[in-house]
């Protein structure tokens, strides 16, 4: 599919790197705009429950059909105005996309869904053993979360869900390296597609 901008699916476990590697090429240059898949989140009392926690790891949960409306307007040229998934406690924030060269489209289950993942020009997956996963979600929410819902749900579902979704991809990096070399390998991919 041709677009003006480029959209590149970032896709990996929790942990490994997606929000960060985004962060970073978008840091290094203005050519690049990011889209979460977090910000498309329904409300998570629509959520299945799985061993009394709601079970954030399913692509139900996610409001696809604004994301793909979303991007298609972004390949159009057009800015979209949204807002971010609150964590808790917050308020939704502002947000604005622009159609620029690289939109860089991340997500845990991104590729899950077929429209969206025929839609994007390159499709990128994080690889990463699923013990890094705990680690990382440690780093990430803090030693007061429950293990329990990483080794009971976001594990298993990632080996049921999210590992699938390696087939999909373009190209598999090992995201256990240093963020410094996985950026530059996506760095490469990125400047080789145009």
């Amino acid at each position: 599919m041709t677009h003006n901008p480029v959209f590149i699916g970032i896709v990996g476990a929790s942990g490994a790197g997606k929000s960060t590697l985004c962060k970073k090429l978008k840091r290094i240059s203005n050519q690049y705009e990011h889209i979460k898949l977090d910000n498309y989140f329904k409300h998570p009392r629509t959520f299945p429950r799985k061993y009394g926690y709601a079970n954030w790891e399913k692509p139900s949960n996610i409001k696809f059909d604004v994301l793909l409306k979303h991007v298609k307007a972004l390949a159009r040229g057009k800015i979209i105005h949204t807002k971010s998934f609150p964590k808790k406690g917050d308020k939704p924030k502002p947000i604005t996309l622009k159609p620029k060269k690289y939109i860089l489209v991340e997500g845990f289950i991104l590729l899950a869904h077929k429209a969206i993942r025929d839609f994007l020009d390159k499709r990128i997956y994080l690889d990463m053993p699923t013990k890094f996963m705990i680690k990382r979600r440690a780093l990430r929410f803090g030693k007061s979360r429950s293990i329990d819902y990483d080794t009971r749900i976001a594990i298993p579902e990632y080996l049921k869900i999210g590992l699938k979704q390696k087939k999909f991809a373009d190209h598999i990096i090992d995201a256990t390296r240093s963020q410094n070399q996985v950026v530059g390998e996506v760095k490469k991919i990125i400047q080789q597609i145009r």
